[in-house]
Order: structure tokens, then C-alpha cells, then sequence
């Protein structure tokens, strides 16, 4: 029998990665109090595409198999980092730090749907059960408290495009996966973050040049810097030598713990409570997601076994 393996570096440097991505959604709400969010996630992602590319430049991987991908780069780019980085900063800078990271725990669910429509992947049924727990989680999470829930665009619209975002993200997820035959992750990471950048500032142009620079406290500015170099670039390197080292299934377990630190960060630094509601819907959510991206192996081991 195989001995379980020892704590590592990796483990040690993907739970790094969940602290530096949980603390990031209560930074971006309070520098969101001085920029606008279009103009903060403007700078913020040329900051990390500049950033991303150097890496390439001082790693010596070059720009080859681009040419030949351009059109396939500059579509995933757009909706992984334009439209889905409209979605989320609008989302977040409208609902709770502690929401928005509860309902990015369902990504891998839209990424399951999507996979599933394209044939890319089969699901288990009890994967298909985890589809349909995960958006119950979803409900009790929107709905806050028992006995409140109210249809209000104003109320919900922040959850909502933190839910829309998802799809979208997904849609980068899955679409990407044959492109990293041919492309390293890191590659793909830089050259399609600095497509959405490009397509992003039509919308964040205006923004940025209203930005009142001197007026922007250097807290804010420290926020938006961590936000660019922390979250975008060196926890994508992180993930990314997870994934090569010990596979996606395992990377992605991690990603699990970011709704609970992201709940224990809001509140010490923005006095976020969540409702008890709230807190079955993340719980509800989790488990859903662990029964669509890996709980149906346990139902497959039970059949073997008795076969």
C-alpha cells in the first residue's frame, strides 16, 4: 500500500496561494472606496500583462506557436479576461467580499456543464447531483436569511454577475485545455491576459484618465500593486507548478479553502458577517462541487468492490 505523502513545498506554496487570492477580494473592496472599479481593474490587469510577458521574455519560452493561434488567443483572451474581469470587479464592488467568494467555488460546476455540452467529458450521475446541490447552495446563499428572500435587482445584481462570471470563466477554462497541448500555461496565462487587457481599456479608458492620482492613498495603491503582482501573476505561476507537478485534481482541492479564508479575512478587515443561511449555502456549494469534480470515484471504487 502506497504511504500518503509528506507535507511539501508544493502543498506549502498552493496554500500561499489560497491566503494571497482570500485576502485579495476584502483589498480590492476597500481600494474600490477611492478608484472606480473600471479604472482599478484597468491598471490593474496592464500591470500584470506587463508583468506576465517579462517573465516570458527572462524565462526564454519566446512567443512561438502564437502567430499560428492568434485568433483562438485573442477569443479566450476576451472572454477570460475582458468580459469575465467586467463581470467580477463589477460584481464584487456591488455584493460582499465573502459572497463573491462563495460563489466563485462553483466554477468548476460550469466548467463540468460546459465540458459535458461539447463532449469534451462525460459526467457521473452523481456529478449531476452535485450540479443541482451546488445551485441550491447558490439559493441559500442569495437568499441570506430565511423567510427574507426578495427578487431585487439592486440586491442580488453583484451575486448575479459573480454567477455569470463563472459561465464565462468556465468557457476560458475548457477552451484553453486544447490550446495547452501546443502552449505552457504560462504562456497562454500572459498572452491571453494581454488581449483582455487590450479589449478591456475601451471600457476602462475614461476611468483612468478621471483618476485623481495624487488624491489615491498609498494604501490603495499598495492594494492594486498586491492585487496585479500577488493574485495575477505570481499565484498563476504557483497554480500552474502545481498542476505540472501533481496534476489538476489535487491543485484544485486548494481552491476549496478560499471561500472559508476569504470569510475569516472580510471579517477582520471589513467587518463582514455572513448569515447562518449563508453559511449552509457555502457548505452545500462546497459539497456540491466536490461530488461533480471527484466524489463519483467513490460510488465507482463501491461498484469494483463488488463486482
Amino acid at each position: 500500500m502506497e504511504k500518503p505523502k509528506k507535507f511539501g513545498a508544493t502543498d506549502f506554496f498552493m496554500l500561499l496561494a489560497v491566503l494571497i487570492w482570500a485576502i485579495n477580494f476584502s483589498f480590492i473592496k476597500i481600494a474600490l472606496q477611492e478608484f472606480s472599479p473600471l479604472a482599478f481593474n484597468g491598471l490593474r490587469l496592464i500591470l500584470a500583462s506587463l508583468m506576465l510577458i517579462l517573465i516570458l521574455f527572462v524565462s526564454k519560452e519566446g512567443f512561438s506557436h502564437i502567430r499560428s493561434n492568434f485568433w483562438k488567443l485573442c477569443f479566450l483572451g476576451i472572454i477570460g479576461n475582458t468580459i469575465f474581469q467586467l463581470l467580477f470587479i463589477h460584481g464584487l464592488n456591488w455584493a460582499t467580499a465573502s459572497s463573491t467568494s462563495i460563489v466563485m467555488a462553483m466554477t468548476p460546476v460550469f466548467v463540468a456543464l460546459l465540458g459535458t455540452s461539447i463532449k469534451q467529458e462525460r459526467i457521473h450521475w452523481a456529478a449531476w447531483l452535485g450540479i443541482l446541490v451546488s445551485f441550491a447552495g447558490f439559493y441559500f446563499v442569495i437568499t441570506k436569511q430565511a423567510g427574507s428572500f426578495h427578487f431585487s435587482w439592486l440586491s442580488l445584481r453583484g451575486d448575479l454577475m459573480i454567477f455569470l462570471g463563472n459561465l464565462f470563466w468556465a468557457i476560458y477554462t475548457v477552451f484553453s485545455k486544447p490550446l495547452l497541448e501546443k502552449i505552457s500555461p504560462l504562456k497562454l496565462t500572459a498572452v491571453t491576459m494581454a488581449f483582455g487587457a487590450v479589449f478591456y481599456l475601451p471600457f476602462a479608458a475614461k476611468d483612468i484618465v478621471q483618476v485623481q492620482w495624487r488624491e489615491i492613498s498609498f494604501q490603495a495603491w499598495a492594494y492594486l500593486f498586491y492585487s496585479a503582482l500577488f493574485v495575477l501573476v505570481i499565484s498563476y505561476v504557483i497554480w500552474y507548478a502545481s498542476v505540472k507537478r501533481v496534476g489538476n485534481s489535487k491543485t484544485a482541492i486548494y481552491g476549496n479553502f478560499t471561500p472559508v479564508f476569504t470569510v475569516v479575512f472580510a471579517y477582520i478587515f471589513l467587518s463582514e458577517r455572513i448569515t447562518l443561511l449563508q453559511a449552509a449555502g457555502a457548505l452545500v456549494i462546497l459539497m456540491g462541487v466536490y461530488l461533480t469534480r471527484s466524489g463519483y470515484r467513490h460510488f465507482e471504487e463501491k461498484k469494483e468492490i463488488s463486482t
